[in-house]
């Protein structure tokens, strides 16, 4: 009995030992994955929070734009009448009598309000071989009779046109992918779109002057003359279209973005024709945290006729586009 309980008595020892060791050896071939995937899970979770947290801030966004179009197409009509001017970018500069573009907007989230002005004005001259007035004051000055109808004047006609136009955007925005800023990730990706109302205001003036070289007729007259006529006629109207739209981002490197932009209003809601939109597509290059500087080509145009009478008119441009924008947040 003593030769069988005397090896036991040491064996014990050892074996707990041995366990004891085995235990530790496992403890510390688990620990480090372990550890590993508790760090990752904290830090996934610390980086989620931060998203979260950033997601929530509030960021104002403020475009400053200059619009440089090589070619700008302008059709009025006024009174029955048509006139287009076709101008090129240094006739623009040269005529233009007053700009402003702008363009911000305010986050919170993924919801936000953006806002958009585009004021321009500028003045051109066309010249044809007859007008026609539907003028009933300046019909029975011409002829003496109380035509009612209209009256066209046959001869060299001289015309300066001026045309004023405003159109104010206001919409609520929701965006898709990562916040907009001026460095973001490589790969990174936002889309917004938005949806609201345009204000549009156009003012047409002109001043014309028909030397009648031939005759003028109307319905029941018929004269010769052989005199300069010179009268103004001037036609302005606001109306409001729906107006929708998006806004793209993606980043191929931390300071270097390519955007798109795109939006349409009208849809014929206002008038006989009612359709106005813009479309400009660029890259963009980070100035710091908080600027960007964007070169684009860009592409707008307006088409209005009103309801019932023989005004309106149409504009289309297109051009480089370029803009500097800030971030406040």
């Amino acid at each position: 009995m003593r030769r069988l309980l005397l090896p036991l008595a040491f064996a014990i020892p050892a074996l707990f030992s041995t366990g004891a060791q085995a235990s530790e050896d496992l403890a510390w071939s688990y620990t480090p994955w372990v550890t590993q995937d508790l760090l990752a899970q904290a830090e996934g979770d610390e980086t989620a929070s931060e998203e979260e947290d950033d997601d929530n801030d509030w960021r104002l966004y403020l475009d400053l734009y200059g619009f440089l179009p090589h070619e700008n197409e302008g059709t009025i009509k006024l009174d029955g009448n048509t006139n287009k001017g076709n101008l090129s970018l240094s006739d623009i500069l040269e005529n233009v009598s007053s700009i402003a573009t702008v363009r911000a907007g305010v986050e919170r989230g993924r919801w936000g309000l953006q806002t958009g002005i585009f004021h321009g004005a500028v003045d051109f001259n066309d010249s044809g071989s007859k007008y026609v007035t539907r003028d009933h004051s300046r019909v029975r000055k011409l002829t003496g009779d109380k035509v009612t109808r209209k009256l066209t004047l046959k001869g060299d006609v001289e015309g300066d046109f001026h045309l004023d136009q405003t159109l104010i955007d206001l919409a609520v925005r929701y965006r898709a992918g990562d916040v907009q800023r001026p460095k973001m990730d490589q790969g990174s990706f936002s889309f917004v779109g938005f949806a609201g109302a345009r204000l549009v205001d156009g003012t047409i003036k002109t001043d014309i002057d028909v030397e009648l070289s031939a005759s003028y007729e109307g319905p029941i007259v018929k004269a010769e003359r052989s005199k300069k006529q010179s009268f103004g006629d001037s036609w302005s109207h606001t109306w409001v279209q729906p107006l929708i739209g998006m806004y793209a981002t993606y980043a191929f490197s931390p300071d270097w973005q390519a955007f798109m932009y795109a939006d349409a209003a009208g849809f014929g809601l206002a008038g006989e024709k009612d359709l106005s939109g813009n479309a400009q597509a660029g890259i963009a290059y980070a100035v710091g945290n908080s600027t960007q500087i964007s070169l684009s080509y860009k592409v707008f145009g307006l088409e209005y006729s009103a309801y019932g009478n023989d005004n309106g008119y149409k504009t289309f441009s297109h051009g480089p586009n370029i803009g500097i924008r800030f971030l406040f947040d």
